[in-house]
């Protein structure tokens, strides 16, 4: 019995020693300090009325004694659009944390902005202030910026709508009528929500102009990590399709970019025109950037870039493509070419009456990016194989076709993955620009005939008779900053 009795004080003294020695652990010298893996967290622009992603950031002793955090504290108080999640605790003001030494802490950040009723992004901010059991303060700025929005929840248009220059956002989808028409004005910005997409079963009018394009895009406004935004990966969204009973559509200055597909136009009435597209960008997809399928479509001063599918698909039709750049640099997974051509669907016929691509850039990182999926139907179906290539450049072997006309092709021998003819070609980073540098051999290569109709490029930079380049953009220096 008293052998047990001995055990236990022995046990208890351990318990009070280990106790007084983590005690003498602690530091109240006004000399220490705590350390963050910043000074400023800060969010991409948010929706007001949205709850944020959450920031994270680091709280760091990196001194060799223990710390006691008497108190921290969210200055705005109850009144802050911020949350925090301090070391598992959360309000406004937090008490008695402790950090040991050459340890740390994780804080969670977010951010609700009221509405406030500006068409410009309004700052808002606070601070998060940590209070040592030395008194030593220091404090962490949290920033943010909140933009006014229109919340869209599968809306059907019924009757002819414009939507003013704006920001709206777009849940499950937003779909327009057979026989109704959907304007979009200059400056609409268009952020859709996973999976939702724009059906079109009347007409859109989206024309922007070069100050205030129109813009389709993701709902994501934060990253996946510190150099990519969520904005640059693709399927952020579904698309834009023109249904079969779609005719008469007009986009002009709209950037259409990260979805699962681009624009995809449906089979429907052969004898209507069923699209005009210019000065557009569209870049960046799962699938297809443009399908054209048994289309009547013009095409004219505008961009498709990077798609696992094809950047330009054209299935039979009648279409015009003038000074564009189909470039085809795509890296997230294993991917079509730049442009495919067909005139059959599951085998059964789809003449192309025409497809013309003058002046034009046909590019990418493989050996060949021009693919030809044709039939010869013979006389069973005249006219079902016509196309043709004018003054452009296109990267793909040298065809002894009467077809191909003033064509400079590109080999990859001579210029590996065809990144010398555009400014930024960047993998890492998955950043893109295809304006042309000075040693492209796009420059100067596309006939004066278009000068007239396409007198300046998409940016609105215009074309010299005699010095006029392949593609959407025409040559300008770039400029350097010192």
């Amino acid at each position: 019995m008293i052998k047990k009795l001995i055990l236990l004080y022995m046990s208890m003294m351990s318990v009070f020693l280990v106790s007084c020695n983590e005690d003498a652990d602690f530091s109240s010298s006004p000399s220490l300090r705590l350390e963050f893996s910043c000074d400023t967290v800060s969010f991409d622009t948010l929706f007001t009325q949205v709850m944020s992603p959450t920031a994270k950031f680091v709280v760091r002793n990196r001194n060799e004694n223990s710390l006691r955090i008497s108190s921290v504290q969210l200055c705005g108080g109850e009144d802050s659009p911020f949350s925090v999640l301090v070391d598992g605790q959360y309000g406004t003001m937090m008490h008695d944390l402790e950090i040991r030494a050459k340890d740390s802490i994780y804080v969670l950040a977010s951010v609700n902005i009221d509405r406030n009723g500006e068409d410009i992004p309004l700052m808002v901010k606070d601070s998060l202030l940590f209070t040592l059991e030395s008194g030593v303060q220091q404090s962490l700025l949290l920033l943010a910026y909140g933009r006014d929005v229109t919340f869209l929840h599968g809306r059907n248009i019924l009757v002819d709508t414009t939507f003013t220059a704006g920001h709206y956002v777009v849940y499950d989808s937003l779909a327009v009528a057979p026989g109704v028409t959907l304007s979009l004005a200059p400056g609409t910005i268009l952020y859709f929500h996973d999976k939702a997409f724009l059906k079109v079963g009347g007409t859109l009018k989206a024309e922007g102009t070069v100050d205030a394009p129109i813009v389709f895009r993701g709902d994501r406004t934060d990253r996946m990590f510190s150099y990519l935004p969520y904005d640059r990966i693709p399927g952020q969204w579904d698309g834009v399709v023109f249904t079969s009973t779609s005719n008469g559509n007009s986009l002009a200055h709209c950037d259409i970019h990260s979805a699962n597909y681009g624009i995809r136009v449906e089979q429907g009435d052969s004898t209507q025109h069923r699209i005009t597209i210019e000065s557009s960008k569209v870049q960046n997809f799962h699938g297809n950037a443009l399908e054209l399928v048994m289309a009547r479509a013009t095409v004219a001063n505008s961009l498709f870039a990077n798609a696992q599918g094809n950047c330009v698909k054209v299935v039979g039709g009648d279409v015009n493509f003038v000074h564009c750049t189909i470039a085809n640099f795509y890296v997230w997974r294993q991917r079509d070419v730049a442009l495919a051509l067909h005139n059959s669907i599951d085998g059964a016929p789809a003449p192309l009456r025409r497809a013309l691509f003058a002046n034009c850039i046909i590019a990418g990182s493989k050996k060949d990016e021009l693919m030809g999926y044709l039939t010869s139907w013979g006389d069973t179906i005249p006219n079902s194989l016509n196309y043709r290539f004018e003054n452009s450049l296109i990267t793909t072997v040298d065809v002894a076709d009467s077809c191909f006309l003033n064509i400079r092709y590109d080999s990859l021998d001579v210029s590996p993955f065809g990144k010398e003819h555009f400014r930024l070609v960047d993998h890492d980073i998955f950043d893109y620009d295809f304006h042309l540098t000075a040693e492209s051999t796009a420059r100067g290569l596309a006939s004066d005939e278009y000068i007239e109709s396409l007198p300046v490029d998409i940016d609105g930079v215009p074309r010299a008779a005699g010095a006029v380049d392949a593609g959407c953009f025409q040559y300008v220096e770039e400029k350097t900053e010192n």
